[in-house]
């Protein structure tokens, strides 16, 4: 192995090196490419996170960290989510999610019934008759 000789806090350093960068690099290009492909100068990122434009330049090569509230603010000004601009997904806006409350307030009231807790015999039986319902439906 190449890593012989290395002490374990050595090699754990290294591997936080090259993450650090690989991640800021990720960062840097995918704030360029948006930047870009929405025709905004660096000014005007500049301004909205409230530092210089050198700042945006360094953020965008990798050569400086944005801090968790720059992250926020650019994800939001690019209407990206924070798991791409990160490099965790390829997929600039992930589906929406919506919750019961959305789609059907009615039969979210009925399952709260008051603020009472559904046992978990009552949402089996809730279960098995929506399932009958959907499979009528089907019919």
């Amino acid at each position: 192995m190449f890593l012989v000789g290395y002490n374990a806090g050595c090699v754990l350093f290294l591997v936080d090196v090259f993450l650090r960068s690989f991640v800021m690099s990720t960062i840097g290009e995918r704030l360029r490419q948006l930047r870009k492909e929405k025709n905004i100068n660096r000014e005007d990122v500049a301004n909205l996170l409230g530092v210089t434009v050198r700042s945006v330049t360094n953020y965008e090569s990798g050569q400086r960290n944005l801090d968790p509230d720059q992250l926020i603010a650019l994800a939001d000004y690019y209407d990206v989510s924070m798991d791409y601009l990160t490099g965790r997904s390829d997929n600039p806006k992930p589906p929406q999610t919506t919750t019961i409350d959305d789609e059907w307030p009615e039969v979210a009231n009925v399952l709260r019934r008051n603020g009472k807790k559904l046992t978990t015999e009552d949402k089996k039986r809730i279960a098995t008759i929506i399932k009958a319902a959907v499979e009528d439906i089907d019919e």
